[in-house]
């Protein structure tokens, strides 16, 4: 009774404050376009794209670091990931995305949280240098870069409640001009169920400082007409702002045991302390709403089966919110629903097949493993965007 009470009375503080501060973050389409630093959006993990952000709650690991930093705590000793993402495949700017990411588990008899580096690089491959006197070009090429390097912390608080923090360093460069920033992320999860299978995640992203670029590409060299010698002049470029947005999610495991547990009942099947990671069939629905700042809001639905922990497939949805002024004649309303203001048509999909490295006999143990995740969401321009990753656990 005492935990039931403990878990009201903390589903309704999230609730509380996420009402309270979902205005503040509350989409607008006609601020797209305002914020900068884009990149910080886009998740580089194939194992949590396939879920279309529907993870806010139920993730966990090194790849909660850019949808719930929470998630952390899941890491049992040290786990270390790279990604690989083909971005908007068939185009021309040949985009790829390249991320990194280690994770420590602090102290070994006390919880003293996990400890989490992770980096982050898109690149544009070669672009033309054009001028005004030269339109056509000729002048040679440039890499266009961006990148943000971030350092998380998370811990557990007790068998319910999960909290993190990330700070990421940004930068963005060209040629001559670069912009340099930094954002803050904070998420929790609040964990609960006879076998942890229900959970809660609120996370909020990219609370930073505006930033603006400056360098040389900014500077313009001139005559001053009355005093007849050069200057270089240096223009200041405008603010802008981190696109910032709050997330809320609920997931929900439904666990299937082996037949070595057939014929026990839920309440045996807990006191022998099972979860997820016990299963032999699990089906993980999740939900999340994710209220922007500078763009519309997004509903997102997840669906994950698992086989023994040892294989994994999922898919997801994401739906732009509808506008306050749209119409309401029914086609109006379809075209809304289903036509994206990004490329971004909806769905996504992805797997994950685990190897273990050694024997795990023992109950309630895993141990080193090496992850091979693949993802897949589509676009409704070019041919959508390949996730690849490897993640090795110790």
């Amino acid at each position: 009774m005492k935990n039931l009470y403990k878990s009201l009375i903390i589903c309704t503080i999230i609730a509380l404050v996420a009402a309270s501060t979902a205005p503040v973050f509350a989409g607008n389409r006609d601020r797209s376009g305002q914020a900068g630093a884009s990149h910080l959006l886009i998740d580089p993990w194939a194992r949590t794209s396939g879920l279309a952000g529907a993870g806010v709650a139920e993730v966990r690991g090194l790849e909660s670091v850019f949808t719930n930093v929470a998630g952390l705590t899941a890491v049992r000793n040290m786990e270390l990931s790279f990604n690989r993402t083909q971005y908007l495949v068939g185009s021309q700017a040949n985009i790829a995305l390249n991320s990194f990411g280690v994770a420590k588990k602090l102290g070994k008899n006390k919880d003293f949280g996990v400890l989490a580096v992770s980096f982050f690089s898109q690149n544009f491959g070669e672009v033309m240098v054009t001028t005004n006197d030269q339109p056509e070009g000729g002048l040679g090429y440039f890499s266009p870069v961006l990148t943000y390097i971030g350092l998380h912390y998370a811990k557990s608080f007790n068998n319910f409640i999960k909290g993190g923090v990330s700070i990421k360093i940004i930068n963005e460069r060209i040629a001559d001009s670069r912009a340099t920033g930094f954002a803050i992320d904070a998420g929790v999860q609040y964990v609960t169920g006879k076998f942890e299978n229900f959970k809660i995640g609120v996370t909020l992203k990219n609370i930073g400082l505006p930033m603006s670029y400056k360098g040389d590409g900014l500077s313009v060299r001139g005559t001053i007409t009355n005093q007849q010698y050069e200057q270089t002049l240096e223009m200041r470029s405008a603010e802008f702002e981190m696109p910032s947005l709050l997330s809320i999610g609920v997931s929900y495991d439904l666990l299937f045991f082996g037949q070595q547990y057939a014929g026990m009942t839920r309440d045996e099947l807990s006191g022998e302390g099972l979860t997820r990671d016990d299963a032999e069939h699990r089906i993980t629905f999740a939900g999340a709403f994710t209220a922007n700042s500078y763009t519309r809001d997004v509903f997102s639905l997840g669906l994950e089966y698992g086989f023994r922990n040892i294989f994994m497939v999922r898919a997801g949805y994401a739906l732009e919110n509808i506008s306050k002024g749209a119409q309401s004649d029914i086609n109006e309303t379809a075209a809304i629903l289903f036509n994206s203001e990004t490329f971004f048509s909806g769905p996504s999909v992805g797997a994950s097949v685990v190897i273990p490295l050694t024997a795990e006999r023992k109950k309630h143990t895993i141990g080193p493993r090496i992850y091979l995740d693949y993802g897949y969401r589509f676009t409704n321009k070019w041919r959508g965007n390949h996730y690849m990753g490897v993640k090795v656990t110790l």
